[in-house]
């Protein structure tokens, strides 16, 4: 029998990424099951249209005032544990994971690991700035972007797709490294194309605006705390940056990772147009 699969999505008002995201994990035959965060987008049309395949379940999430990265993960966890699922995958609206290998699908990379016997998968990420200054919602082509930097302060940070079992989890990580018992990790590292901004205006509008939840900036978002327009705006050049010849490719660098997001990184580092 095929391995059965569901990514679980929280998402608040991310209309635009989920009308690309959705058909693509369709088209695996990856279910859905939807967190919606109190959206006032219109995301909710998108839901009716998606009901069925891939969406198998949709819950809500109220809305409280600020983005509790917490609260999500909880919800998650507790979704997670209703599933019947083989494996099940903990999805962001503006990510996408694949299998690193031309041809190969993120269905492939888990029927693999299953076959295999392993338990999870661990991804590489990589962070793809935006193509334009202003965002069109009638253009939802942010996949086209071809800029990025490999994200990457730690080693195996990110297992985001794992056999379904009691016991394994991460919301004590943040949704980044999986804790219980037996984890088998399969090699190698698969990718993570994350969707960061879908323009400059979007990710001022994203940041500079955001409210974190006060009981978590002690130990998460450090980050993206006090960000400036003039910090979260888009750099021309930057040693870290690369380019792929076009936006279907696989051909990622993995030997320049670098530890911080672009707004962290110092101005006078920028030498190097790509």
């Amino acid at each position: 029998m095929p391995v059965s699969i569901c990514a679980v999505i929280a998402a608040r008002n991310e209309y635009l990424y989920l009308r690309e995201l959705l058909p693509y994990l369709a088209s695996q035959k990856i279910d859905v099951f939807l967190i919606d965060h109190a959206s006032t987008d219109g995301s909710d049309e998108l839901y009716r249209l998606y009901a069925g395949n891939p969406i198998i379940g949709l819950e809500q999430l109220p809305w409280q005032g600020s983005f509790s990265l917490r609260k999500q993960l909880e919800k998650k966890a507790l979704v997670i544990d209703g599933l019947t699922h083989d494996w099940v995958i903990h999805q962001d609206a503006d990510e996408w994971l694949e299998h690193r290998d031309p041809g190969k699908t993120l269905r492939t990379a888990i029927e693999e690991a299953h076959a295999d016997g392993l338990t999870a998968l661990n991804f590489d990420e990589f962070v793809f700035l935006p193509r334009r200054e202003r965002h069109d919602p009638c253009d939802a082509d942010y996949r086209g972007a071809t800029r990025y930097y490999f994200f990457a302060p730690g080693p195996l940070r990110l297992q985001r797709a794992w056999a379904r079992s009691p016991g394994f989890g991460s919301v004590g990580s943040g949704g980044h490294i999986l804790s219980g018992p037996r984890i088998s990790i399969a090699e190698p590292n698969h990718n993570l194309r994350h969707y960061i901004g879908l323009s400059q205006q979007h990710l001022w509008a994203q940041y500079l605006c955001r409210v974190f939840d006060a009981g978590e900036t002690l130990v998460w978002h450090q980050n993206r705390l006090g960000l400036t327009r003039e910090q979260l705006t888009l750099p021309q050049s930057a040693p870290a940056l690369r380019k792929l010849p076009d936006r279907f490719s696989k051909a990622f660098d993995r030997d320049h990772p670098v530890a911080k997001h672009y707004w962290e990184w110092t101005a006078d580092s920028s030498k190097r147009s790509v």
